[in-house]
């Protein structure tokens, strides 16, 4: 989660944290620029009649914990700002998170865009469980429909890298090909083998601009090696 100014300011001083920590130091100085109160509390009183939680996925390493939700959108519009609240168990079935305390983050308590009939892979990498982790259960609430054009980002030259320090991660670049800049774009990455996700990781990027190019790099909750990329980065500002 570096190569923007902020970032690398950020990381430099990160010392020998592990990964959770790196991100969750990262999280903070990109909820800096977050728009609105970041003292919310996340609430679903009334579940998505749009969209669904299908399977879902708990990491946990000495690193720290990671817990990955597929989505899937059963309507004709993509929607935005989907409200997700989680519930982590350990194996006993004891409660050892939830991402409904107040101070997070929007998306760590929401998804930023769904597509028509599609499905995304949500990430949460700042689990800080009170146990270890076994199973998650997610609830889905209403966001709202698209009716405008949406930003084109795509997602270039990623692939996994090894850091000496940080241990396995990813970098690429995003190319924004829209007049539109990204405020607090979200970079999921997960890696896949055989099927399964073997490893899940995010990056917090303030800005991402119009018509340009912007650098990410991201370290994993997992062992991605051997394990097939897939890295996305959803539009956040529809202009």
């Amino acid at each position: 989660m570096r190569w923007l100014a902020l970032a690398l300011a950020a990381f430099a001083l990160a010392g020998c944290e592990t990964t959770a920590e790196k991100s969750a130091k990262l999280e903070q100085a990109a909820k800096r620029h977050e728009r609105g109160p970041t003292e919310r509390t996340l609430s679903i009183t009334r579940l998505s009649a749009k969209v669904r939680a299908g399977a879902t996925v708990v990491l946990h390493t000495s690193e720290g914990a990671a817990v990955v939700v597929t989505l899937h959108n059963n309507s004709s519009s993509t929607m935005r700002d989907v409200p997700l609240e989680i519930a982590v168990k350990d194996a006993h079935g004891v409660s050892v998170y939830t991402n409904t305390a107040p101070g997070l983050g929007a998306a760590l308590a929401s998804a930023p865009l769904i597509p028509a009939h599609g499905a995304f892979s949500w990430i949460d990498d700042q689990v800080q469980a009170s146990g270890v982790p076994a199973s998650v259960s997610a609830r889905v609430g209403e966001g709202t429909p698209v009716t405008g054009a949406i930003p084109r980002l795509s997602v270039e030259g990623a692939h996994l890298i090894e850091d000496p320090t940080s241990g396995p991660g990813a970098e690429g670049s995003i190319v924004n090909h829209s007049a539109v800049g990204q405020q607090e774009l979200v970079v999921y990455a997960l890696a896949r083998r055989g099927g399964r996700i073997t490893a899940a990781g995010r990056a917090v990027l303030p800005s991402a601009p119009a018509n340009a190019t912007t650098r990410f790099q991201l370290f994993f909750i997992g062992d991605p090696r051997g394990s097939r990329l897939e890295v996305s980065a959803p539009a956040t500002t529809l202009g």
